[in-house]
């Protein structure tokens, strides 16, 4: 008896069995429409980069707005809440007199955003903080670049 060929009889089987199956998943696989996969795709794909750059402290673009008004109401809610904190923190700064009081005040913003208490299980509230804190950190970091900044004093002499 050669076990060479139980194996290859073995295979021949399954073969014989995926053959059998193809034909099936093939008519499934078809019905699927390729253009409202591809549509899919590109939302969750879009969906995703909207929600990495406010990850990231990024401003929104108005089409990015757009697009999640359209498809995520719950992230463009976010959204705007974070951008409406980034336009009150950027007045503040507007507003300080020297360098030294613009830090701090990005300091005691940042200890504030911390100290929040909620259900620090919470993933959506850890995310949505962490998406208002980077904010806060873009909006001091362009506001550091800024004329404005240069020319204020130090604080310190």
């Amino acid at each position: 008896m050669r076990f060479d060929s139980i194996g290859c009889g073995a295979d021949y089987i399954k073969t014989v069995q995926i053959e059998q199956k193809w034909p099936q998943k093939k008519v499934e696989v078809s019905e699927v429409n390729p253009e409202e996969c591809e549509r899919g795709c590109f939302k969750d794909k879009k969906l995703e980069d909207v929600r990495t750059k406010m990850k990231l402290g990024r401003k929104l673009s108005y089409d990015e707005k757009v697009f999640i008004k359209i498809n995520a109401q719950d992230l463009y809610e976010k959204a705007i809440k974070v951008e409406e904190e980034r336009d009150e923190f950027r007045r503040a700064l507007a507003n300080c007199k020297t360098k030294e009081e613009a830090r701090r005040f990005q300091v005691t913003k940042s200890m504030e955003l911390q100290t929040e208490t909620k259900n620090k299980d919470d993933l959506e509230f850890l995310t949505t903080r962490m998406m208002r804190m980077m904010g806060i950190l873009d909006e001091f970091f362009n506001f550091s670049k800024s004329e404005k900044y240069k020319g204020l004093p130090n604080g310190c002499e």
